[in-house]
């Protein structure tokens, strides 16, 4: 049997081991309804946040309905106007909730308790409206030139700095996401590959394994069948992320290509990281045999992976600051700096190539260590093994 026939078998042993466990199951399917079920409340809050009823007692000027509208439009309020024959009728549809506030005449608006910022502002304008156009008629003149009279002075303005837009807004909030399930992510299957090799020399079927492969064979095996779980779990819950969003729609922006974007940044960078991190739980589970040791082998790529975690955070706030930037060509923390970097702004290419290539460039020396040490620690059994004693066991 070829050398890639024997990884890819192994590969598919420890894939198919772990899919079938009742746990990853449970958890996925678990993460997976909880995100769909995000979109049936998204709908729900923003039905209940959208049309928005609001009463007219007796007839306003032509203008001020059309001015309320307007208004509505510019700060996302869905009005609906509705006519009543007097201010009893009206009041007593704002106690039954049928309308949020109501318009009587040109110097009243009715609320029931609490005033609506956004609502006031509506209303004000209608109201506002429908008084320039009688003062208009009074003085015999035009609307234009009342609101000239009451707006005077005209000045032009000018921001050094861009504002933040919905679609800047969705990008960092996408990348937060991102960047917790990208650190989950990895340090679980990480963790699951140490657990996986410590298993197999704690019950000594490596021994067995071994005498048919190579160690290296073994670990890149196990590698690749417990990061194919990972890419799998990732794909189902980014799938069902951007179908919520997609269903929901409660956004004036496109959030699936949002959502699409940073799961396709996901993945690619959770493919680069893992590969990186779960060679280094590989070699530091051949040096354990005992459940009560890994927890402070593991504690090595936490270490390591945990100042990322917080740098990552800051590149959201300022993806193009030094820090960031620095960051995101040191092998240990780029996948998930660059993650956040690539989805709220455009990095230049460049930056991301060598950002890429420095990382698998480190990770094949982390193979070529980390495979030495597993080969040398594997079939060590008894207490913990020292990095150095496998080092040495392997070039002996």
């Amino acid at each position: 049997m070829s050398s890639s026939r024997q990884i890819f078998e192994l590969a598919r042993r420890d894939f198919m081991q772990r899919a079938k466990s009742k746990a990853f199951l449970m958890s996925m399917l678990l993460t997976v309804g909880v995100v769909l079920m995000i979109g049936p409340v998204l709908m729900l809050i923003d039905r209940e946040s959208g049309e928005t009823y609001v009463g007219v007692v007796g007839d306003l000027p032509p203008g001020a309905v059309g001015a309320i509208q307007e208004q509505a439009d510019t700060l996302g309020v869905d009005v609906e106007i509705r006519q009543y024959p007097d201010v009893s009728a009206a009041e007593e549809a704002i106690v039954e909730g049928e309308i949020a506030a109501a318009v009587n005449g040109l110097d009243e608006v009715i609320f029931r308790e609490e005033v609506s910022i956004r609502l006031d502002a509506v209303l004000t304008a209608g109201v506002a409206n429908a008084q320039r156009e009688t003062l208009a008629a009074e003085m015999g003149l035009s609307l234009d030139e009342v609101e000239q009279l009451l707006y005077p002075v005209f000045y032009s303005q000018r921001t050094l700095e861009p504002a933040e837009t919905e679609e800047d807004t969705a990008r960092e909030a996408g990348a937060l996401v991102g960047l917790m399930l990208l650190y989950i992510s990895i340090l679980i299957f990480g963790q699951f590959v140490m657990m996986g090799v410590m298993e197999e020399k704690q019950t000594r079927v490596v021994e067995v394994v071994l005498s048919r492969v190579k160690p290296s064979q073994v670990l890149i095996g196990k590698v690749l069948g417990i990061g194919l779980l990972g890419l799998v779990q990732i794909a189902a819950i980014g799938g069902a992320a951007i179908f919520t969003l997609s269903v929901a729609d409660v956004a004036d922006i496109d959030l699936t290509n949002t959502g699409t974007r940073v799961l396709g940044v996901l993945v690619l960078w959770y493919l680069l990281g893992y590969a990186f991190y779960s060679f280094m739980y590989g070699a530091l589970g051949a040096t354990i045999s005992r459940q009560e040791d890994m927890q402070g082998v593991a504690m090595l790529p936490v270490l390591l992976i945990l100042p990322g975690f917080f740098l990552a955070q800051v590149a959201i706030a300022s993806p193009e600051g030094w820090l960031a930037r620095v960051a995101s060509f040191v092998p240990i923390w780029s996948p998930m700096v660059m993650a956040v970097r690539s989805t709220v702004s455009d990095v230049p290419i460049w930056e991301v190539a060598l950002s890429i290539l420095l990382l698998v460039v480190t990770t094949y020396a982390l193979i070529k260590l980390g495979g030495r040490i597993y080969r040398g620690a594997i079939l060590q059994t008894g207490s913990k093994t020292k990095l150095r004693a496998a080092w040495r066991s392997a070039t002996s």
